[in-house]
């Protein structure tokens, strides 16, 4: 173990316990829920950088990601902490047990939410605090407990959500006794889990249901596996299927042992050395969710290439596609022919057959000049009726006898006089 990880794993562990041993009350105490990282949730008392700081510690790579994605096909451990009262939905469910199954020896850890150490904080802090500042420090209290309350009241009553059954007015109450694997060598005196709502093993006429529903993709019975118990109430739970092989799912009640503040107790991280080394090797990804839950993704967002009118949907490429294709339509009208497309005529018979065969006589050539110039003057007749404006064609003709047939008289006189010769 290096003393750099050593330091980065207690650091979040040594302001906590400064803060609640300090007799003070810190107006800046961080509260958001089920984030390790940044400034909001690495020091926060909700946050997971602690616990993903033992995952380092146990040689783990540890990541963070937001939705549920093929991405996650590169991790080998799921942690989730969701920040909603609510279960996983079907869809998301489905994922994550596809996932399981899609290799060996990988891990979903889900902590339900029902905990919020907020106002665990400020209770620890209340015994310690200066005098002048302990209505100060019962007011905080009361407002993060109120905060909590009115966010649970979202969580079901009874909700069988077949990985386990949400029952969300239990009594309150303090664990003072422990059982099961995970207790080995845990004082329980000594820690302050705390279980509000329950995240029970569901009952056999529940499990029925999740095996006999028309798009589960399993044939087999779950099997469920006690971890951690109290008096007969799962904390924790390991949930098995034959087809996934050594693939699990682990349950646990709420993160009152596994969240920033409450693994300052040493009991809590014993519990979390349980729960770490439950997991095994390779990459772990902290996934980061609020309310509803991830969003599922059956293809990782941004892989896929644009195909039609999908590529003006993406920034920044539809902004300069865009762009790009205003242009196109101004270079198409700057160089499109004013009369449509040209197109070649078909030359003269009688012009083809008397050059071709040398013809010299005068009257001949004449006769084959007015026939081309009577074309050309056929034509200019026909572009000048398409602009059906016969004070424009006036106009034409007009000019043409005052300056083109006036200038080039000569030249056309001179021309015939050499054709004669």
């Amino acid at each position: 173990m290096s003393t750099s990880r050593q330091c980065r794993l207690f650091a979040v562990l040594a302001l906590m316990l400064s803060c609640v041993s300090s007799g003070c009350a810190p107006s800046g105490v961080t509260t958001t829920y089920g984030k390790r990282r940044g400034s909001d949730g690495g020091p926060s008392v909700n946050g997971t950088a602690v616990l993903a700081g033992m995952f380092e510690e146990a040689g783990h790579r540890v990541s963070t990601w937001p939705r549920l994605s093929p991405k996650l096909e590169e991790c080998q451990t799921i942690v989730w902490f969701p920040d909603d009262f609510a279960p996983p939905t079907v869809e998301q469910r489905d994922f994550l047990e596809w996932w399981l199954n899609n290799d060996t020896g990988r891990t979903v850890v889900y902590v339900g939410r029902d905990f919020d150490a907020a106002s665990a904080y400020w209770k620890q802090v209340l015994p310690s605090a200066p005098p002048e500042q302990k209505m100060e420090v019962m007011r905080r209290e009361a407002t993060a407990q109120a905060s909590h309350d009115a966010a649970r009241s979202r969580m079901p009553v009874a909700d069988p959500a077949e990985w386990f059954t949400v029952y969300r007015d239990k009594p309150h109450r303090q664990v003072d006794s422990l059982a099961g694997p995970w207790s080995e060598q845990v004082d329980a005196t000594q820690t302050a889990i705390e279980l509000a709502g329950r995240l029970e093993l569901p009952s056999e006429t529940e499990i029925d249901a999740w095996v006999d529903r028309d798009d589960n993709f399993w044939e087999d019975r779950p099997k469920f596996t006690p971890l951690l118990e109290s008096n007969g109430e799962a904390i924790a739970y390991q949930i098995n299927y034959e087809e996934w092989d050594d693939s699990k799912i682990i349950v646990v009640s709420n993160g009152s042992i596994l969240l920033n503040l409450p693994l300052v107790n040493h009991e809590h991280r014993k519990l979390a050395g349980h729960l770490v080394s439950a997991c095994g090797p390779g990459r772990v990804v902290f996934l980061e969710s609020g309310w509803g839950g991830p969003t599922v993704y059956d293809v990782e967002p941004g892989t896929q290439i644009p195909t039609g009118f999908e590529v003006f949907t993406v920034w920044p490429l539809g902004f300069i596609v865009m762009h790009l294709t205003v242009l196109g339509i101004l270079c198409c009208i700057a160089i499109f022919p004013i009369f449509g497309r040209p197109k070649t005529a078909p030359s003269s018979a009688s012009s083809q057959i008397t050059f071709a065969s040398g013809v010299a006589d005068s009257a001949d050539a004449a006769t084959v000049v007015r026939a081309d110039f009577g074309k050309h003057i056929d034509a200019l007749g026909e572009l000048l009726e398409l602009t059906q404006d016969r004070q424009y064609a006036r106009d034409r003709v007009s000019y043409y006898h005052e300056h083109v047939s006036r200038d080039s008289g000569a030249s056309h006189r001179n021309t015939s006089h050499r054709s004669a010769k």
